[in-house]
């Protein structure tokens, strides 16, 4: 939360993408939920003859912390939407403190849901899950995707927010036209 204010394109920009982040949480949410492949070769126990995200407590974890990312920034856009987000300095420090836990929870999601590659292999160089069932790996690595977009888009909307949109293109004529035109700042 920086001192500037945003304009009103900035803030109708930073809610779109707030909405935007919640949707594609929520979208990869589903993704995990529904990752599953019926016959998985190579899978550890030997007997297993299916894959499930729910055999993995990481992506049980990323399902959970995508939800919470999504909940998160559905607060979050509706203070936004409602005007209350800049309101008093224990406001603004929770919005922050949201926006932060919401983004830890997207990162550490997509990283565990890129990490599927090494599951099965107790850290040695040995073909994990996704040996023998690549349509469940592709479904958790198009989560993790979708969730590094969520992310993606959650520090778009803090920039919007933050830097108006009138500011973009302009140069730095406003730091030019302060002071005596001596370069310096002091007021003789």
């Amino acid at each position: 939360m920086a001192a500037g204010k945003s304009d009103g394109s900035s803030g109708a920009a930073s809610l779109a993408l707030r909405i935007a982040t919640v949707a594609l949480a929520v979208a990869s949410a589903a993704m995990i939920a529904s990752a599953s492949q019926r016959s998985c070769a190579g899978c550890a126990p030997a007997s297993q003859v299916s894959v499930s995200y729910s055999d993995y407590s990481s992506l049980k974890y990323s399902l959970v912390a995508n939800i919470i990312s999504a909940a998160l920034q559905a607060a979050a856009a509706w203070l936004a939407a409602r005007g209350r987000e800049g309101e008093g300095k224990a406001a603004k420090s929770l919005a922050e403190l949201v926006d932060t836990a919401a983004q830890v929870f997207l990162y550490s999601s997509s990283a565990l849901a890129f990490s599927v590659d090494d599951f099965g292999t107790c850290g040695h160089r040995v073909a994990g899950v996704c040996k023998g069932s690549g349509e469940f790996c592709q479904r958790v690595h198009a989560s993790g995707a979708v969730s590094m977009a969520a992310a993606v888009a959650l520090a778009a909307s803090k920039y919007l927010k933050d830097v108006p949109v009138s500011t973009w293109f302009k140069g730095d004529e406003t730091k030019a036209k302060s002071g005596c035109g001596r370069g310096c700042h002091c007021h003789h």
